[in-house]
């Protein structure tokens, strides 16, 4: 029996064999059955939709030459009917051009030729289930998000509420507010763009949590930050003595800076993070957008309303040149100068002394000095947590260490998370890709 996948346990998998030969689906069960597959058999397209009436699969495979409907057609409507099903398909008179279609359109995962290898016909199973799991997780992850966003609103506007009838009763009683102290970094007197007046309902960080885990599943380097810069502002506020409400909606904006970003082209995003000079004109104006969008998502609820004002002005420079408005110098709010540093410091992963050194290299030009000398002191004193970040194939060196499987153009596992580069290993994945291109896109530990 060949060696089961380190990846998957496969006891219990349910899969649907569809052919309707007798002897192929009795030679795939007897391959497949041995391995802890759970097997369902259908003899043609018509009595597989029925099965899927009453029962839930991980994987089909599906023969394409069957009499009434080609399994093309027929993992078409599976595709409608069932997309979190993996789907899988054997062929003998496709040709290459058309499968690489199905698998290019996402109408099928993988192919399996007829006649076909015992082993390639598991190894092809093993990674199929995988691929399911990732995508059951991606669902689940996204499903999760959406509840907590629909509860986030629902705090919010209980809040909103609240605070209506808190206004009222004030405003009968004559009661006055008053302003909660601001953090001058500029100039006497100068404070914060407002406060957080209104207490967080439960639940807000967990909401928190969870979108730093969207950004993270969006584009990994986006999520490290994310995390880089709670980090450091925590220190941060310590090291200035931030007030606990100024500090919270400076922790928050640190969390959600780049939130409105998952709504933007992802290439468009990869680039820019690349480099502003690799986007268009017409891209950097989407993506100079961010800013604002990612305030208008916060604003209607009143307790992330001062995370948001720190976030529309965390791309303005000292210098007048940032944007969305253009600021500068101590128009730019205080807090918003510390979340630009703050940023732009956990954007480089790099080691902390050359970061460090590339942050002082901009002083009044795009940092306010009195904000740099603060975050100096923070960012010796914070234990940043280890971090994933996404590369070009092209750009690993040796003592990198991956943070995601590299599997070939077929599924099949190269290189497992974890393991530490050498010359050696990055050599076979270059020769590979010099053959049939992989996945140019890398994760790494830093």
């Amino acid at each position: 029996m060949a060696a089961k996948s380190a990846l998957i346990d496969p006891s219990g998998v349910r899969v649907l064999l569809v052919d309707d030969e007798d002897m192929v689906r009795n030679v795939l069960k007897d391959q497949l059955q041995p391995e802890g597959y759970n097997i369902t058999e259908a003899d043609g397209a018509s009595k597989a939709l029925d099965i899927l009436q009453r029962e839930n699969f991980a994987v089909i495979l599906c023969d394409h030459e069957m009499p009434g409907m080609t399994g093309l057609d027929f993992l078409t409507k599976i595709k409608e009917s069932h997309p979190s099903i993996t789907r899988l398909l054997l062929s003998s008179k496709l040709s290459l051009t058309a499968l690489s279609e199905a698998i290019k359109t996402d109408l099928i995962y993988r192919f399996v030729t007829k006649p076909w290898l015992r082993e390639e016909v598991l190894v092809t199973l093993r990674n199929a289930i995988t691929h399911n799991r990732l995508v059951t997780e991606n669902q689940a992850l996204h499903e999760r998000n959406m509840n907590l966003n629909l509860k986030l609103t629902k705090l919010a506007e209980a809040e909103q509420a609240a605070t209506e009838a808190r206004q009222r009763g004030a405003s009968d009683s004559g009661a006055s507010e008053t302003d909660s102290q601001g953090v001058a970094l500029g100039g006497e007197g100068e404070t914060s763009a407002g406060s957080l007046t209104v207490p967080p309902p439960p639940g807000v960080d967990l909401a928190i949590q969870a979108f730093t885990k969207m950004l993270y599943t969006f584009h990994p380097n986006l999520g490290n930050t994310s995390q880089r810069a709670v980090a450091l502002v925590q220190t941060l506020g310590e090291v200035l003595e931030l007030p606990s409400d100024q500090l919270k909606s400076l922790s928050w904006a640190a969390a959600l800076h780049d939130i409105s970003l998952v709504n933007v082209d992802r290439g468009i995003v990869r680039r820019w993070l690349r480099g502003p000079e690799k986007c268009t004109d017409e891209e950097l104006v989407i993506i100079k957008r961010h800013c604002e969008l990612s305030q208008k998502m916060l604003e209607e609820f009143e307790f992330f309303k001062e995370a948001g004002e720190i976030i529309r002005s965390h791309h303005e420079n000292w210098n007048g040149t940032g944007y969305p408005d253009g600021l500068k110098g101590e128009m730019i709010p205080p807090l918003s100068r510390l979340l630009a540093i703050v940023v732009a410091y956990c954007s480089k992963h790099a080691a902390s002394i050359q970061a460090m050194s590339e942050i002082e290299a901009e002083v009044e030009t795009r940092w306010d000095p009195d904000a740099v000398q603060a975050f100096a002191k923070a960012a010796a004193l914070t234990k940043m947590p280890r971090g994933e970040r996404e590369i070009l194939l092209i750009e690993l060196k040796p003592g990198m260490v991956l943070a995601r499987d590299i599997f070939n153009a077929n599924n099949f596992l190269l290189l497992p998370r974890g393991r530490e580069l050498s010359d050696a290993s990055i050599n076979k994945l270059l020769s590979i890709n010099r053959i049939t291109p992989l996945d140019p896109h890398v994760l790494v530990y830093c």
